[in-house]
């Protein structure tokens, strides 16, 4: 639902987005190949699972297709890199059905990416794929360059099982691994979970999280974000040290003028602010990247900040 509300709010911007998106989806040129490789072997086989069988043909949806999938939300694929996707349905002799979606992105990255967009970060591990977690009925994992979305009607053991089997079966035929983004290794590892991290590829990702103005005022094209309960960590990482002093400086000169925040205090090389609801902001530039703490004043962003600058060193 945050994700439908930022898009009606914000129509005029997305549709840039989206312009830019299938500019490169269609471009022989550009990451994107005209002809995608087969990637039905990766689904189940009649027969391959002993209580469950797939069902019908399998759909397929290539570049700006995928709109024909899931409409509104195929926006945020195409901002992580969107090669295509395809969908199963399995059922068992009860009538049982299980849905399953294989999601190939430009780069392993990318489906990190969109993979930690879509967790919740309250599932249950499971030793499936990479970081595969269960939420309810929904199992997500990433491997390689491919995002698996498995999603179930009910949470009786028997459809988890059968869950936990259809996805187990396309993990072994994916086979190649994938390295999270050096970016993630940065951000302090204490009272930190796999689940409680987000990887940002551009402003739309960034937003859904945390909307600090209607532009991209950053200039995100890549970032970080730690959950630690208590408070957040926004990592940005630009070019070198000058573009993450232009991008920190617009930002700082917007906020300090946005209705959005008050108190705003300028230190120097740091600058505070205060949202709506009383978060206290604190955000640095240091070498080639932006640092922001989300928090309350009971913290110290200072202490944090140093922890991430030894990080970096």
């Amino acid at each position: 639902m945050a994700l439908q509300r930022n898009i009606t709010k914000r129509n005029s911007m997305f549709t840039i987005t989206l312009l830019l998106a299938t500019i490169q989806v269609i471009n022989p040129g550009s990451e994107q190949s005209s002809v995608q490789k087969d990637i039905s072997g990766y689904l189940p086989k009649p027969g391959e699972l002993e209580e469950w069988e797939p069902v019908g043909s399998p759909q397929k949806f290539v570049g700006e297709d995928l709109y024909l999938l899931i409409n509104g939300g195929a926006v945020i694929y195409y901002e992580y890199g969107f090669k295509q996707v395809i969908t199963q349905e399995c059922v068992n002799k009860d009538g049982k059905s299980i849905n399953l979606e294989i999601y190939e992105m430009t780069n392993t990255a990318s489906a990190y990416g969109i993979y930690s967009f879509k967790i919740s970060g309250d599932g249950e591990e499971i030793a499936v794929g990479t970081d595969g977690l269960l939420e309810g009925y929904y199992l997500n994992f990433w491997k390689g360059n491919f995002l698996v979305t498995l999603t179930a009607y009910d949470s009786d053991k028997m459809t988890l099982d059968g869950l936990l089997a259809v996805a187990r079966a396309v993990d072994t035929k994916i086979g190649k691994e994938g390295k999270k983004p050096s970016l993630i290794e940065l951000l302090p590892k204490e009272k930190l979970r796999s689940s409680d991290v987000k990887y940002l590829k551009g402003e739309l990702s960034l937003s859904n999280n945390y909307e600090f103005d209607s532009e991209n005022i950053f200039g995100l094209k890549e970032g970080a974000i730690g959950d630690y309960g208590d408070f957040k960590i926004f990592l940005f990482k630009y070019e070198d040290e000058k573009e993450s002093r232009k991008w920190f400086e617009n930002a700082r000169d917007h906020l300090k003028e946005s209705s959005r925040f008050e108190g705003f205090t300028d230190h120097g090389d740091d600058f505070s602010i205060t949202d709506r609801v009383k978060n206290h902001i604190y955000a640095r530039q240091n070498q080639d990247y932006v640092f922001i703490f989300i928090g309350t004043e009971e913290i110290d962003p200072k202490i944090i900040f140093e922890k991430l600058a030894d990080n970096i060193r």
